[in-house]
């Protein structure tokens, strides 16, 4: 994947710029549209071949980038295509209402390695490279031994492990189960993606994100974890609300190497919104590859 490079970065670069403009608007739809035009412009400027499998678009009702489209200037023909997992704003509501953490995300790999599921909804278990190298989690331990476990791994005491969940009536009873273990609790309004990359930098302060959320969003996380190296597991939601009993780690989600790139919308805890000066917009970003597993901070001044 290697022939895979810095050009995704420009196309969350210039699906952010779009999306910045309606920051405090409370036009989710209008953001959206932004987002996802200026994304597929710039992925139709690459000399590429994309195939979009996960996408945004059909829980929202937003403008989506759907699954199913084709993107990039090369000849589908002839030559590679590569799967594409992308959401051009991720946490449309922060968008829109002046919140944190909103970014614009996108995932690659070689075709038919990423997951594909028609469902909205996963159970999702996180965590960083330091846990992930010497236990192996499973999302159908109860949260006491999971929280045990982390605790031996980390040398944390329980009251020290931070574990993140989305603030959702649907987790009530997740959080009193935590709290009656102990941990401290960082609930979230959006944006579970950040949030579960948190998990893999040690001075996030997050220790474990889980809890139901959305399933697009979860091939994205996986992509992103497996290039740090840390630890993802999730199993289906129906829409009966029951979960499946499959379990499904980074190698399902993706199958061989990816790149992840996502640059913020608005500032949040892993990357700076977009800010605006006298000579252009300025932008946050990151870029990872799993191959290597290299990730690069960049920091982009855009002229007007």
């Amino acid at each position: 994947m290697r022939e895979i490079s810095l050009d995704m970065v420009r196309v969350t670069e210039a699906a952010a710029i779009a999306a910045s403009g309606w920051i405090g608007s409370g036009d989710k739809k209008a953001a959206d549209k932004a987002a996802a035009e200026a994304m597929r412009k710039r992925l139709n400027t690459i000399d590429f071949k994309g195939h979009v499998v996960i996408g945004e678009g059909i829980k929202d009702e937003s403008a989506g980038l759907f699954a199913g489209e084709r993107v990039g200037k090369a000849d589908m023909k002839q030559g590679k295509v590569y799967d594409l997992a992308i959401d051009p704003i991720e946490g449309t509501r922060p968008t829109v209402n002046s919140g944190p953490e909103a970014l614009s995300v996108l995932a690659v790999a070689d075709k038919g390695s990423l997951f594909s599921t028609h469902e909205f909804y996963m159970k999702k278990l996180a965590y960083g490279p330091q846990i992930a190298k010497h236990v192996r989690l499973s999302i159908k331990d109860t949260l006491k031994k999971t929280v045990e476990q982390v605790s031996r791994v980390t040398g944390k005491t329980p009251e020290k492990i931070v574990v993140c969940l989305l603030d959702r009536p649907r987790h009530e009873k997740w959080v009193g189960e935590l709290r009656r273990i102990g941990v401290r609790i960082k609930l979230i309004q959006d944006c579970d993606v950040s949030a579960a990359i948190a998990t893999c930098l040690s001075d996030s302060g997050i220790d474990l994100l889980c809890g139901i959320g959305g399933a697009p969003e979860g091939v994205i996380t996986a992509c992103a974890i497996k290039c740090l190296r840390g630890g993802f597991q999730a199993q289906i939601m129906r829409k009966d609300g029951q979960t499946q009993p499959e379990v499904y780690g980074l190698d399902e989600f993706v199958k061989g190497e990816c790149v992840f790139a996502a640059t913020g919308i608005t500032n949040g805890s892993l990357l700076r919104g977009v800010r605006y000066t006298s000579e252009g917009p300025v932008t946050s970003s990151v870029f990872m590859r799993s191959s290597s597993g290299t990730v690069r901070w960049l920091s982009s001044y855009h002229g007007n």
